[in-house]
């Protein structure tokens, strides 16, 4: 596996289908970022008064089952954020994928929304019930261990014992992150799950993976540093800190912005596992 050809790959396809990653960070823009974006500035007030009256309930000054009363719509509008989240960044690795895997089918900058798109679906909402499950299941144990050593070592001993404990599961989590990062681009090409699958392929060119994330990370560092560089500048700082003072030809502005911003970010982290597995293909053909 060439690592050069994954990264590479990846910026040549930014390069040869520009206009294909603006409508890509446009749709991501207007369908997935923007409706989140109200979603979360309507619950997070409605999250601070149903943790406001749950305290109250708590110490007995509040009507009881009034904190629950309240997280309900909020919890709907989380799960209704996290759809969204997902249905589009479906869309988009679809879209992505096909124009690595299939560069001759173009239709309307490759976005659709068909049985591999719902394959998708599935697989990212899979994948987040799977991290949710694993990230409990390290914090548990570990703010047991955390808090026993506090306790009867000092907390001194228990700082050490938590970062130790960071860095072991963020190690074991990135790890795994690594091992599962084709699932995507099999799941389009094979058109159903492909996580054991993805498990298997990346267990001898590990260190290729690896090689790839750290470069790409290190364009998404600068590429992002960019962004906040260029939006201040075009968007005069005061403006772009405060979203509510933006005026209609600042908004087209950062519209603009936030899609060429999302384009390039979702390309450079979708198009190398698809890149991926069309050399691993090439050398193992089903």
């Amino acid at each position: 596996m060439r690592v050069g050809g994954a990264v590479g790959g990846a910026l040549r396809l930014i390069a040869r289908r520009p206009f294909s990653v603006l409508a890509w960070g446009l749709f991501t823009t207007l369908v997935g970022f923007a409706p989140i974006a109200v979603i979360l500035n309507r619950i997070l007030p409605a999250d601070e008064a149903a943790a406001q009256v749950s305290a109250q309930v708590a110490t007995g000054s509040g009507p009881a089952g009034a904190g629950a009363s309240l997280f309900a719509p909020t919890l709907a509008a989380y799960a209704l954020a996290g759809l969204l989240a997902i249905v589009t960044l479906a869309v988009v690795d679809a879209a992505i994928y096909r124009a690595v895997l299939e560069p001759d089918n173009r239709g309307a900058f490759s976005l659709k929304l068909r049985r591999r798109e719902l394959s998708l679906v599935v697989l990212h909402g899979v994948q987040a019930l799977l991290w949710s499950v694993l990230i409990v299941a390290a914090a548990i144990p570990a703010a047991w261990i955390i808090g026993v050593t506090a306790n009867t070592v000092g907390r001194s001993w228990a700082v050490l014992v938590t970062l130790v404990a960071a860095l072991i599961v963020g190690f074991v989590f990135g790890v795994m992150a690594l091992r599962l990062s084709l699932a995507g681009p099999l799941t389009f090409d094979r058109n159903r799950i492909s996580l054991a699958t993805s498990w298997r392929a990346t267990g001898d060119q590990f260190g290729a993976i690896l090689a790839v994330a750290i470069i790409v990370c290190l364009i998404l560092w600068l590429w992002t540093y960019l962004g906040l560089v260029v939006a201040h500048i075009v968007l005069d700082g005061a403006a772009f800190d405060l979203i509510a003072s933006l005026r209609d030809g600042q908004w087209i502005v950062l519209t603009g912005l936030l899609s060429l911003y999302f384009g390039v970010c979702r390309v450079l982290i979708a198009a190398p596992a698809a890149l991926i597995c069309r050399q691993l293909a090439s050398v193992n053909p089903r």
